[in-house]
């Protein structure tokens, strides 16, 4: 019902209790006077609220890495200030804490420097061409619930001549300065600065920067971008949306290895050959990943992954969802894209089933119980020991496929698992997040049918996957191999019935004209 907005005025001051104080933010200044020597010197002005003591908190983890770090240990020369420049006494509680006597200072300046030598998507990096800042490596915060608005200032070398980020830039138009509406906003959106090199587009709306640094040699990254737009279409065609105005792709040649995906952004390590050049499949299926992960895991999360407590990991048991069928669709994006063909697309699942059926692990880890181990085996999932477990990398992909089969299957083709994705996404994407219970009730709505008995094998036991019924579907063969190794490559069986191969290009074929 509307009101004549005096008398709602009116009604609020009468019988509403004050509303809160917006709280003031937390201001960052970043700068590298001497980059050569690998150190960023941080100053933030923290709002005290006029309490005694306050207590600052560096993350430990990274969301979307699964492995503990030691952020703290590149802190150095940590001190704090009152604004006229009175020292205070700061107690270092542990580690990864500070303790400040604020001596009723409304507000303190606390400074440090982080040694930066990192190569991870995680940490941070500063050389004479080059600034990589990572939220959780980088800002020391308040220990707090609160949900503040965090500002970043960098000033940048003469060697930097500019910065991108998928933070939106401050109110004062300042180059360089930008606003996060909260810490887990400026957590979660990493910053490069220096040359670099900016090709974007526009889908759906929503405005795309692919950012390329480092030793670029031959990239072509107009070809890149144009390549990355297709696949991002074919998202947009497949969620019916995008979830946001901005994304940045933030694209770094230098030795490592690995993405992570942000909100609004991923971080990427690349690197160039003549033999992997911007249209290279292998890399686009890698950037699809990490894109798709802007909606299923960004978005669309399990309730364990959500909000975040930057000292305390989470532990979950579908990381098979989160990360695995990330890459099944990350992968079919690109195919769907017309980038690659089906026989490719075929060859990169191969390679999954390949992987998983010739590692002794699979006998001996359930799926659910290698999103559980993230912590203690591997690196985030990568480069575990495969005689003792199994990746929900591989084993993820595999068992999305097979979903896929059984319930176009059970469908007749009306339904797929794409409709299991869009589902989940409108029913628990954003604060909500989905219990593992929840996510198979959504799959078996789909189906129709119970899976309980399929997801349990497929998840909680080490019984061998069957492949029976994906293969009949979409009239597929294992090839016929002495090389182990190829014993598992998945092909078009030459005697594939239309009917079989039409459901294989609903799977797989183009869905996006090029453009």
């Amino acid at each position: 019902m509307n009101r004549p907005l005096t008398l709602l005025i009116g009604l609020a001051a009468v019988a509403s209790p004050a509303l809160p104080q917006r709280l003031a933010p937390i201001v960052y200044t970043i700068s590298a006077p001497a980059p050569e020597t690998h150190f960023a010197v941080i100053e933030a002005r923290v709002p005290t609220e006029k309490k005694a003591t306050i207590e600052l908190m560096m993350p430990v983890w990274s969301p979307g890495f699964y492995r503990v770090e030691d952020y703290a240990g590149k802190v150095q020369d940590f001190a704090a200030r009152t604004p006229e420049g009175t020292a205070l006494t700061v107690e270092q509680p542990q580690k990864n804490r500070w303790r400040i006597s604020t001596g009723g200072a409304r507000t303190v300046v606390v400074t440090y420097r982080l040694l930066c030598t990192g190569r991870s998507v995680t940490t941070n990096s500063v050389a004479a061409d080059l600034g990589v800042f990572n939220g959780s490596a980088t800002y020391i915060t308040l220990a707090e619930r609160a949900h503040r608005a965090h500002e970043v200032q960098l000033e940048l070398p003469a060697q930097w001549p500019m910065s991108m980020t998928s933070l939106a830039a401050a109110a004062d138009g300042k180059p360089n300065h930008y606003r996060a509406a909260d810490y887990d906003e400026l957590n979660d959106s990493p910053i490069v600065a220096g040359k670099l090199s900016v090709h974007d587009f526009t889908v759906a709306g929503s405005h795309h920067y692919l950012v390329d640094a480092g030793d670029l040699g031959g990239w072509d990254g107009q070809i890149a971008a144009q390549n990355i737009a297709q696949f991002v279409r074919a998202d947009s065609a497949f969620w019916g949306m995008l979830p946001f105005k901005k994304y940045v792709f933030l694209n770094l040649f230098r030795q490592g290895g690995g993405g992570l995906e942000h909100l609004n952004s991923t971080l990427l390590t690349s690197r160039f050959s003549a033999a992997a050049p911007a249209g290279n499949v292998r890399w686009l299926n890698f950037v699809s990943h990490e894109y798709f992960h802007a909606f299923n895991v960004k978005r669309l999360r399990p309730v364990e992954l959500g909000p975040f407590d930057y000292e305390k990991p989470p532990s979950t048991t579908s990381l098979w969802i989160s990360e695995g069928l990330t890459s099944y669709f990350g992968e079919l994006m690109v195919a769907r894209a017309g980038l690659e063909t089906p026989p490719d697309w075929l060859g990169t699942m191969s390679g999954h089933i390949g992987t998983v059926q010739n590692s002794p692990g699979r006998l001996v880890q359930t799926l659910d119980q290698a999103s559980l181990d993230v912590w203690t085996s591997g690196t985030s999932g990568v480069g575990q020991d495969l005689s003792k477990t199994v990746s929900y990398y591989d084993k993820g992909p595999i068992v999305g496929l097979l979903l896929d089969a059984r319930i176009r299957r059970l469908t007749n083709g009306k339904k797929s698992f794409d409709d299991v994705m869009r589902l989940a996404y409108r029913r628990y994407s954003g604060a909500t997040g989905f219990t593992a219970d929840q996510f198979r009730a959504v799959t078996e709505e789909v189906a129709g049918t119970d899976l309980k008995e399929f997801f349990r094998r497929a998840l909680a036991s080490t019984d061998e996957l069957d492949y029976a019924e994906t293969l009949e579907w979409f009239g597929l063969r294992f090839a016929a191999a002495e090389d182990p190794a190829k014993r598992w490559s998945i092909e078009v069986r030459p005697d594939a019935t239309d009917a079989q191969k039409a459901h294989l290009q609903a799977l797989v074929g183009v869905t996006v004209p090029a453009r």
